[in-house]
């Protein structure tokens, strides 16, 4: 069964200690940097394909939903803007030039983005999710995965919340549509 690795949203600001979305604590204090850097190893020694996305906007944020309470407030503070520091993969993970970034706009990586026919032609059956935040993009990307089909697996140890709380009691919630796991075992076992 082919695999694929899908990281979600670790770009500078949202990952970054200097970033405006406050998941880096977590992120350091889990170690998952260094983590997603072997999974990265291991994805790519195994012949999976590893695809990166990112959430972004052009400059006048056409894209952006005014509605939204998570978007609104990159618009008014002028955050996410594609081409900028913002939007770029953080530079403590071992990003490969020959790996597809896809950009969404909103929190669902398969929501009017090409993830799914990405996955398809390169006859994915089975993903692990891994990025931030884990109750707003992993949930969302979870759900939807699962219902397309996948099998999907979630490496907790990797997604990152700037609410410890909200990251518990999401990979508790779950574990009713993934595998929720964590790195060290899919290293081992994946």
């Amino acid at each position: 069964m082919k695999k694929a690795l899908i990281l979600i949203d670790y770009i500078n600001e949202i990952c970054h200690k200097d970033g405006a979305f406050g998941n880096y604590p977590m992120l350091a204090a889990n170690d998952a940097f260094n983590k997603l850097n072997k999974l990265l190893e291991h994805a790519r020694k195994s012949d999976w394909l590893v695809v990166w996305i990112i959430v972004g906007f052009s400059k006048n944020y056409l894209e952006a939903n005014a509605k939204s309470p998570i978007f609104s407030k990159a618009v008014e503070y002028k955050k996410l803007q594609l081409g900028t520091w913002g939007t770029e993969i953080i530079a403590d993970l071992n990003y490969d030039l020959a790996e597809p970034i896809i950009c969404k706009n909103v929190v669902n990586p398969f929501y009017g983005t090409n993830l799914d026919h990405v996955l398809r032609i390169n006859s994915v059956e089975e993903i692990y999710l891994t990025g931030v935040s884990t109750e707003v993009a992993i949930q969302s990307a979870t759900r939807d995965a699962h219902d397309r089909g996948y099998v999907v697996n979630v490496i907790g140890d990797c997604c990152a919340s700037s609410h410890p709380h909200r990251h518990e009691a999401s990979l508790e919630m779950l574990t009713y549509m993934a595998n929720v796991i964590d790195s060290e075992s899919v290293i081992k076992n994946g």
